[in-house]
């Protein structure tokens, strides 16, 4: 974030604004927290594209962003219009 320079709440505005078309892969098998989804999401931040991967968590933890980041490589969005 520090890069993008944005702050948390703008990194939890572009988490909220999530939508299906930003959807690039998912679900991929967590090992760090015993099993939890996690899904992968794309979004353009200041011109620039975002790697975002999220997981369901569990009940206690709902959802928990694991990256947030400029994307190394391109990304694909197969739900994407």
């Amino acid at each position: 974030m520090a890069e993008l320079e944005i702050s948390v709440n703008d990194a939890i505005a572009v988490l909220e604004d999530l939508s299906i078309e930003d959807y690039s892969q998912g679900p991929l098998l967590d090992q760090m927290l015993n099993g939890a989804d996690m899904w992968v999401f794309g979004k353009e931040v200041k011109g620039h594209e975002i790697y975002i991967k999220v997981t369901l968590g569990r009940v206690s933890n709902p959802v928990i962003c694991i990256s947030f980041h400029f994307a190394e490589y391109p990304m694909n969005y197969p739900l994407k219009s």
